[in-house]
Order: structure tokens, then sequence, then C-alpha cells
């Protein structure tokens, strides 16, 4: 050994010996709680993070033009006769009306419903016209009475009001698309 070199046992830091084991102990209950709970939302977000990331993003649901026209379609396909088809392509139309326009043809009679000043003043005026004479052609059938089958009838009927609902909604997106952009 080098006779200046420090000896390396005197190097090392003496560690003290008794070490109170209070030092260790966590103070209070509360702060057990706080640990407990701090870990228990870690979790939990990590699970519920997995479960989201995981989970397929369902279609939308189906909107009232998707509604009407389903209804539509079941109507056409069961051919029932003239007045209660007529009943049924009305009650269609108006519950489309009713929830895309907030109109209150749902809730009138045919004759509360023509006599109003402003019915149909939510519909987009190019489809107003063809609206109100679908709809007192329905009206016809529906007071008319009696049973008669006419499946090319009840064809021409759904046919028209499948139309018309085509032409609100595309006549209300257009608008809708020229408002946006004059915005």
């Amino acid at each position: 050994m080098h006779p200046t070199a420090p000896n390396i046992l005197e190097a090392i830091p003496e560690l003290e010996k008794d070490i109170p084991v209070e030092s260790f102990a966590v103070q209070s209950l509360g702060q057990i709680l706080l640990i407990v709970g701090v870990v228990v939302a870690v979790i939990l977000g990590v699970v519920l993070w997995l479960i989201l990331r995981r989970r397929k993003k369902l279609p939308p649901p189906p909107g009232l033009l998707d509604n009407a026209l389903a209804a539509l379609q079941a109507l056409e396909q069961s051919t029932p006769p003239l007045r209660e088809c007529s009943l049924r392509v009305s009650m269609i139309l108006r519950t489309y009306l009713a929830g895309q326009t907030q109109d209150p043809a749902l809730f009138e009679t045919h004759e509360e419903f023509s006599r109003r000043m402003d019915s149909l003043s939510a519909v987009p005026a190019a489809c107003r016209e063809q609206t109100r004479e679908l709809l007192e052609s329905l009206a016809e059938y529906k007071y008319a009475g009696g049973e008669k089958q006419d499946p090319l009838q009840v064809n021409a009927m759904v046919t028209q009001a499948r139309d018309l609902l085509h032409r609100i909604h595309e006549t209300q997106a257009a608008e809708a698309a020229a408002a946006k952009k004059r915005s």
C-alpha cells in the first residue's frame, strides 16, 4: 500500500445505527385513504380509457327522413286499402313535418290545418304547394270511405310521398348550406 493513500474503509461514511420506526410510519389514516383513492382513480381511468378505445362507434340513430321512408316502404309492401293507405301516408307526412319543420300539422284535423293561415310556413317555399296538394289528395281518400283495393294507386301515393320527403329534405339542406355560406 502506498503510504499517502487514504484507507478505503475510512472513506465509507457511517450509517446511523438506530433509525426510529416512527419515521417510516404513515402519519394518519387520511394519508392512507388519499393514497388508496389516487391508486383506484388511476386504475379506473386506465380501464375506462381502454373500454372507450376499443368500443366500436355505433352508427347514428335513424333520422326523421329515414324513419318516414322506412314506414312508406313497409306500407308499400303491405298494399292496404286506399282509405287506410291515405290515413297512414298522411300520418307519416304529418309526423315528418312536425319533427323536421316543427309544423303542428300532426296535431290538427285536416280542416284545422286547411284553415290555419300559416300552415306549412316552415316547409321550404319550393315544396309548399306540392305538400298542400298531396295532403288534400290524401284527405279526399280518407273521407271517401270504403275499402277499395287499388295497388297501383297505393304505389302512386307512396311514391308521391317519398318524392316529396326527399324534395323537402334536399331543399332544406340546400337552404342551410346557402345560409352557412353567407355567414
